[in-house]
């Protein structure tokens, strides 16, 4: 499956594409962003086996594409982890 979104705003150059998904990297102003959005979404479809693909141009927009994986019908889903014995009581 894939997810696309495009704008036409200011772009990124290549030197803040490569800091994109840090947690915690923002173009706004002090105070004005926690720059955690990017950096959840690329852990959020990472975790799902996919993958985040940008292309943006300074004064052109930029475009993201979500890749995921696709589960057809009558797939089963992986195993679930075994719990491990909770810990035992403590003083």
């Amino acid at each position: 499956m894939i997810l696309g979104v495009s704008d036409n705003g200011r772009g990124m150059s290549r030197e803040t594409m490569s800091h994109l998904f840090e947690p915690f990297f923002t173009t706004k102003p002090l105070g004005k962003g926690t720059g955690l959005g990017l950096a959840t979404l690329y852990g959020i479809v990472r975790q799902n086996e996919g993958f985040v693909n940008v292309y943006s141009e300074p004064g052109v927009g930029s475009t993201f594409r979500i890749y995921l994986p696709r589960i057809r019908q009558g797939e089963s889903s992986p195993p679930e982890k075994e719990e491990a014995n909770p810990p035992r009581g403590g003083k």
